[in-house]
């Protein structure tokens, strides 16, 4: 599966405490499997 992340680098251990907890969906490290979505 290939998953998409807004940003240009690589990030092999997404680290989640640099969140902010009041996202859409809370906490976490957003992917998406949309390549169009993650470029906006």
């Amino acid at each position: 599966m290939i998953v998409y992340h807004g940003t240009t680098i690589e990030i092999p251990h997404p680290d989640v405490s640099f969140s902010k907890k009041y996202l859409d969906f809370g906490r976490g490290f957003y992917l998406t499997t949309y390549q169009k979505q993650a470029e906006k």
